[in-house]
């Protein structure tokens, strides 16, 4: 039951975010969170299955320097699952981890529209707290969260900054 209620989550985000030419980041918060919902969440630890589902759609794969990146030093793949004016990746770790990411977000919202949209659906995300600055990127607010889904505990960890990419969903389950 609460894996329906997750991938609703995410499709009604996804659906609901389709921008228009000219609007701007708070768009990119939709977006960014409706991609986290429609493929790290519905897809939660189920790395084959996430892949299966980019390739089906027909989402290319980022070109090696880019990869390298996003990955920094990780294993996985990434995709370029930008939309119009919207720069969006998602990183495939072959762990089970994902993360969704917005090269322009508005940071504030991204927290928003997640939490809005979690509660919306019925998703308890348990807050737990901001965690310590990055190493090298000074800047950056990171909020954590936990879900449990389908009796599994997983940590979400959202960070946003000021420059780009200024937004990084992940999804770590557990």
């Amino acid at each position: 039951m609460r894996r329906a209620i997750v991938i609703s989550l995410g499709l009604l985000a996804f659906s609901a975010a389709q921008p228009a030419a000219g609007q701007d980041q708070a768009d990119a918060a939709d977006q960014v969170v409706g991609l986290f919902g429609a493929t790290c969440l519905h897809f939660a630890g189920d790395t084959a299955g996430l892949r299966s589902f980019l390739q089906q759609q027909k989402a290319p794969l980022m070109p090696q320097a880019a990869r390298d990146a996003f990955l920094a030093g990780r294993q996985g793949v990434v995709y370029d699952v930008s939309y119009k004016t919207v720069k969006l990746a998602l990183v495939s770790m072959n762990d089970g981890g994902c993360e969704a990411v917005a090269d322009q977000a508005e940071p504030q919202q991204v927290i928003s529209v997640l939490e809005g949209q979690a509660k919306a659906n019925n998703v308890p995300l348990t807050p737990l707290g901001s965690q310590a600055t990055p190493k090298g990127r000074p800047g950056v607010q990171q909020t954590a969260y936990g879900l449990n889904l389908d009796g599994r505990m997983m940590h979400i960890l959202v960070s946003t900054a000021a420059a780009p990419p200024q937004a990084v969903l992940t999804l770590v389950p557990k």
